[in-house]
């Protein structure tokens, strides 16, 4: 099988990979409480495998995901919808909140870091000469941040161009694809591309018993493996129809 992931191949096998498809893929994650069934870097490695499955279909790369740098005081389980402290709990955390004082910077200086973290990313993509650069938001809050990267990487480069998505942006909008927090969708797109970070036995006997942490459809009613793998199909398919479309666009930009 051909290697996908740029940082495991040798300089023969990037350029002549890079000859074929010039496009990468790449996953913006974190760590956060994802119920008590889902890993934590669910968002992470969805998103990474995602990539990597995009680079196999179309011939382009996969690059190491984002795992650091977002704002971590905002739009965060453990920080922001944790009001009544039991996640924190589940997790062995101290009693506190997750506040400002720990990063130094205030959650908007915070994500002005990460969205100059992503643009950096973008710029390096054109250093390494790749025409198209798709971004996977797996946690759904970055798509923002990154999103107004992008705008700005767009504007001051001609011979890359890039775009920000969640996974749901990228296929056609479709029953079979959706987006939730550890519930239905995130479930079974994680039980279908990484099965060992999956536990539904968890919740075994305690069929009835209110999630914590989790919005959107009862993943012990709905979700599949099988649900996870059609809906992952049609996004890889749209990530690749992505990439496409933006090594067109440079091309026509650069006539």
């Amino acid at each position: 099988m051909d290697k996908v992931r740029y940082e495991e191949m040798l300089p023969h096998e990037i350029l002549a990979r890079r000859k074929a498809f010039p496009a990468a893929f790449i996953g913006l994650g974190g760590l956060e409480w994802h119920g008590e069934h889902l890993a934590v870097g669910n968002d992470a490695l969805k998103a990474e495998k995602l990539c990597e499955m995009a680079a196999a279909r179309s011939g382009g790369f996969a690059f190491p995901t984002l795992w650091y740098g977002e704002p971590r005081t905002r739009e965060l389980l453990e920080a922001t919808v944790d009001e009544d402290g039991r996640v924190k709990a589940k997790m062995g955390f101290k009693k506190r909140k997750f506040g400002e004082a720990q990063f130094g910077k205030s959650g908007a200086a915070q994500a002005a870091f990460y969205e100059e973290l992503v643009f950096h990313t973008l710029a390096q993509m054109n250093q390494l000469e790749m025409k198209a650069v798709c971004l996977v938001c797996g946690h759904y809050p970055l798509h923002g941040w990154a999103s107004a990267a992008v705008a700005r990487f767009n504007r001051a480069f001609r011979d890359t161009r890039a775009f920000a998505g969640i996974e749901f942006h990228y296929p056609p909008k479709s029953k079979h694809v959706g987006g939730d927090h550890a519930a239905k969708w995130e479930t079974s797109y994680l039980w279908y591309l990484r099965p060992d970070c999956v536990d539904m036995s968890v919740f075994l006997g305690r069929e009835r018993e209110p999630l914590l942490g989790v919005h959107g459809i009862d993943p012990r009613a709905e979700a599949t493996v099988e649900v996870g793998r059609k809906a992952c199909d049609l996004i890889v398919d749209g990530m690749v129809r992505k990439a496409n479309q933006l090594i067109k666009q440079v091309k026509t930009r650069n006539r």
